[in-house]
């Protein structure tokens, strides 16, 4: 499982980057329009990579197309739009805190559609993961925590999270007849298409130049974040399962703590290497030896 958990971690780290890059090309592109140019670019990169290799058996069969046309609904159409939205209205440090919610509100829904059943210490090890990421985001502050004001901004970053658990359990339906790649491929193209007409009903659809910076951002977001960490992240759902893949997740606010040490010099404390320490405890705890849900 060790080439699994490394794949979720890349992703889930390379992610945690990611809200800096949306806050910057927001600025330049609506939530719409990012979308669909991003989701085009995957997919044609991946179009061009799959075919040599799967040919025909990258086309999906009839069962499968309703469920890679949920996946898009879900995991590009929903979760794009609503977390690049909500970073329009709120602040990073939000979302990132937000972000912690996905592990939970999945083990909730796993214990409902797929029968899964949590042992304490994969619950243990969610709770220090949780833990961690309150500390970074609050200093250690309980009361800033009381006092967090959630926006409309905060409010589409949750309904973010919830699309992604969703789409999470949606895809283990798809990859039943499909690759991981191919199936990345085409919920990709689909949620881009389903996007694209919304954009174009809403009248968001539009395109101008980027600046470099911008520029930067959206290639990290197509080949990083988007082309290698969606096809990692599918396979470590395939072969984890939606509960431990989500457990990943929590290494984002990390990656985001250290990014802004670097890029903006923001301050890290004691209380934020602590609370980094905690979501790699969490880790541990869920995937060490228990790695194999339980089913009744």
């Amino acid at each position: 499982m060790f080439k699994t958990y490394f794949m979720l971690a890349f992703a889930s780290a390379v992610w945690g980057f990611q809200p800096v890059c949306v806050k910057w090309l927001v600025a330049e592109w609506s939530p719409v329009t990012l979308t669909v140019i991003r989701y085009s670019f995957i997919s044609l990169c991946l179009a061009l990579v799959i075919y040599p290799r799967e040919g025909k058996k990258m086309i999906p069969p009839k069962a499968a197309w309703g469920w890679l046309a949920l996946m898009g609904f879900f995991g590009v159409l929903l979760n794009n739009v609503l977390q690049f939205a909500g970073l329009q209205y709120t602040t990073v440090t939000n979302c990132t805190l937000i972000s912690a919610t996905s592990p939970a509100v999945t083990a909730l829904m796993a214990v409902f559609l797929i029968r899964e059943r949590l042992s304490i210490i994969k619950w243990i090890g969610i709770f220090f993961s949780f833990a961690g990421v309150l500390a970074i985001v609050s200093d250690g502050s309980i009361e800033l925590i009381r006092q967090i004001d959630f926006n409309i901004g905060d409010i589409l970053c949750f309904a973010s999270q919830t699309s992604w658990a969703i789409y999470c359990f949606i895809s283990l339906k798809a990859m039943k007849y499909i690759s991981a790649a191919a199936a990345t491929l085409w919920f990709g193209l689909i949620g881009g298409l389903m996007t694209l007409v919304y954009g174009i009903a809403a009248g968001t659809l539009q395109v101008t130049p980027l600046s470099p910076l911008a520029m930067g951002s959206f290639v990290y977001m197509v080949f990083l974040g988007g082309l290698i960490s969606l096809y990692f992240y599918n396979i470590g759902v395939k072969m984890a399962g939606p509960s431990i893949s989500a457990i990943f997740l929590n290494i984002m606010p990390v990656v985001g703590m250290v990014s802004g040490a670097v890029l903006f010099n923001d301050h890290i404390g004691p209380i934020q290497l602590i609370g980094a320490a905690a979501i790699i405890m969490g880790v541990f705890l869920t995937t060490h030896h228990w790695h194999k849900a339980e089913r009744v």
